[in-house]
This record gives C-alpha cells, sequence and structure tokens, in this order.
C-alpha cells in the first residue's frame, strides 16, 4: 500500500513573496496531478500551477481502459505493464480520498462483418489475448438488445475512471496545502537562472510541462511530434432503454452509468480543434446510437461533451528531459489512453527525476528529431 500522502510535511514561502520549489509542474490535469502526487509520495517539494478556467481533456473524457482496441483487434500497447499499475494507482487514490473512481466493467464488442469472426477466430489462438478476451458470442447470444447480425465476442478487463471527480479531489487537496496556484502560465515569463528557471516569483530548479493538447503553443517544445484529435461525446437518458452494467462496442461505444443514464463515444476529427461541440458530430453519435440498438428508442441528450486528445503521430506518449535546455521536462501526448497509461508514465518520469533512472526508448521525448525542442 501507498503511503499516506497527507503525512508528508511540506513547508513552502508564501506565494505573496519569492518561492523556491524543486519542481514546478504546469498544468493541472490529469498528467499533472499524478505527477504532483507521486513527488509527494516520495516526500518531493512542488508546486502545480494551471488554470481550472481553461479547457482539458479529462473534464469531458470518460476514462475507458479497453484492452482491445482498433479495426485489427489489436491489444492495447503495453496493457499487462500498464494495467496493474494503474489500478494500484487508482485504488491508493481511492482509498486515500475515501471515493470509488475504478470501475470494472465487462465488454461485449460486435463483430461487423465476415472478415471481423476471422480476425477474432486468429485472436481467441493467439495466447497473447487469453487474459483479454474470453470467447465468441453467436448473434443476439450477449446482447439481445442490439443489432447483432455477426455476433460478439467478450474482452475482460475494461473498466472506466471518473477522471474529473479524481482531478477535483487533487486539486482540492493541493491547494489546501498551498501547492497548488489556479492560474494561467504564461511561457514568455520563464526565464532561465544559473541554476534553474525563474516564473514570476517562483524559482524552480526542474519545471514539467503536463500541458495535454495545449503544448502546441509552449516554445519551448515548438514541433513535439503532437497530433491532436478533437472527441465529443454525449451524455444521455433514455425512459425506455435500460442497459446492463456493460460496455457495448458497436462501431461507436455505449457505457452505461449506475444511475441509468449512459454516455456514447466517440469521434474523431484532427481538422477542427475547437473545445466546442457540433451538431453533425451530434447527430453521428445519434445515428450510431439508434442503428446499434434493436428496438426504437427516445434517446433524450443531457450534456454534448468535447476536448481535444493530445495523441502523437506513434501513439506513444512523450516524457523525458528537454536535449539542451536543463532543467526541462515534458510529460505529455497520452491520447485516448490517458486514463491507462497517466499512472505509468508519471511513475517513469518520477524515477527519472529523482534518480535519473532511464525512459523508455518507445515514450522517450529523445525519440524525436532534436528540431522538436527550442
Amino acid at each position: 500500500m501507498l503511503p499516506d500522502a497527507f503525512s508528508i510535511q511540506h513547508t513552502f514561502i508564501s506565494t505573496s513573496s519569492s518561492s523556491h520549489t524543486p519542481h514546478l509542474i504546469v498544468g493541472a490535469g490529469l498528467a499533472g496531478c499524478l505527477l504532483a502526487w507521486r513527488l509527494q509520495q516520495a516526500g518531493q517539494h512542488f508546486l502545480l500551477l494551471g488554470s481550472t478556467a481553461m479547457p482539458a481533456a479529462f473534464k469531458v473524457a470518460a476514462g475507458v481502459i479497453n484492452p482491445v482496441t482498433g479495426r485489427w483487434m489489436t491489444k492495447t500497447w503495453n496493457f499487462d505493464q500498464l494495467l496493474p499499475e494503474a489500478q494500484a494507482t487508482y485504488q491508493a487514490l481511492e482509498q486515500q480520498f475515501g471515493i470509488q473512481v475504478f470501475h470494472r466493467i465487462p465488454e461485449v464488442r460486435f463483430c461487423q462483418n465476415a472478415d471481423d469472426i476471422k480476425r477474432l477466430g486468429r485472436r481467441l489462438r493467439n495466447p497473447r489475448y487469453h487474459n483479454v478476451l474470453s470467447r465468441y458470442f453467436a448473434p443476439g447470444e450477449a446482447a439481445p438488445g442490439f443489432n447483432d447480425p455477426h455476433g460478439s465476442f467478450g474482452i475482460e478487463q475494461a473498466a472506466y475512471i471518473e477522471l474529473p471527480k479524481l482531478v477535483t479531489h487533487l486539486r482540492t487537496a493541493f491547494a489546501q496545502q498551498g501547492l497548488f496556484r489556479d492560474e494561467t502560465f504564461h511561457h514568455s515569463a520563464l526565464q532561465p537562472t544559473t541554476d534553474g528557471w525563474q516564473y514570476q516569483d517562483l524559482y524552480a530548479t526542474k519545471v514539467i510541462f503536463c500541458e495535454g493538447a495545449a503544448a502546441m503553443h509552449n516554445p519551448w517544445f515548438p514541433n513535439i511530434a503532437l497530433q491532436p484529435a478533437k472527441g465529443e461525446t454525449l451524455l444521455c437518458h433514455s425512459p425506455t432503454l435500460q442497459l446492463p452494467h456493460k460496455l457495448y462496442h458497436h462501431k461507436k461505444w455505449l457505457l452505461p452509468y449506475p444511475d441509468g443514464s449512459f454516455r456514447v463515444g466517440a469521434t474523431y476529427d484532427e481538422a477542427d480543434l475547437s473545445e466546442t461541440p457540433t451538431a453533425p458530430r451530434k447527430a453521428e453519435l445519434l445515428a450510431a446510437t439508434h442503428a446499434a440498438l434493436k428496438e426504437s428508442h427516445r434517446i433524450e441528450i443531457t450534456t454534448h461533451l468535447a476536448g481535444v486528445r493530445p495523441s502523437t503521430r506513434d501513439s506513444r506518449p512523450i516524457i523525458g528531459a528537454h536535449p539542451s535546455q536543463a532543467g526541462l521536462y515534458l510529460l505529455n501526448g497520452l491520447g485516448s489512453k490517458g486514463a491507462s497509461t497517466a499512472p505509468a508514465m508519471s511513475q517513469q518520469l518520477v524515477n527519472h527525476l529523482l534518480t535519473h533512472a532511464p525512459i523508455d526508448t518507445e515514450v522517450d521525448l529523445a525519440r524525436l528529431d532534436t528540431n522538436a525542442c527550442a
């Protein structure tokens, strides 16, 4: 069991005058908050800086952890290592705050054609998939309420995380301890010093940027391999549709909640990177929902959400040290897999910051062209 973060004592000079901290974390979303929490677990001083008024992917994310994704039914990258770290992290946070945010959920994915059935057969024969796939279900067997002409299959170890609840608890706790400043960060105000970095009244040895899609405007990392993509989802209610506790994947996914509501998602758009929900995407999600269901239901939209995922060109996170500016670091590129990758990536970066432990070459910032950094 991880130690109680609140048992660690911190002393900071009031932010009304100059203050010094070894670690300044820029960005208070999921990545930044988990990084701050891990530093606190390690007894390290830090200051978390970010604006709660700014858009953030975690605010609209469903937090789904899906072991098998994509047209080719591929096991999620590094899933067997990522899931244990994620589960242990979220359960430790649940215990600390007395909340529940980590929810296991059975998943049913529907085959769309005969080719899907063939692919599934190959996956079921592959020993690597034995811990994430259950079996093939004949048409109508697993979910009678869905259109299911080609059958379906079960996916094990799926889950969803209530990310807004979790991040809000972390921010609140840090604010109560004087470790979080709710403000917009201005990159032009960050200046190097002889032994670190100065930002307004703050002096830091290390500055770690956890800005998500907003990193596109970070002049210190001007050309990192971000490939952001907008996603939209719908929170819905239906007086006639009662979905059992399963995650349903029928081109789009349907995620039911205990209160009877459900979420439909998600769209993918690399052209429109605004945070504004759009009528065409709403129509797309509603059409997919009606097409998935065997009977006609009146679906009422309670909330239409939109956000920008900080995805990358190679679909891998980006973490590590700036190649030429000592003391600058990056934790980004979690994309649509943030709920599963953020715990492990934050731990890996903390290990690097504190012990110089090497970063996995698959996610190391060093794998990118050095021109990606100023």
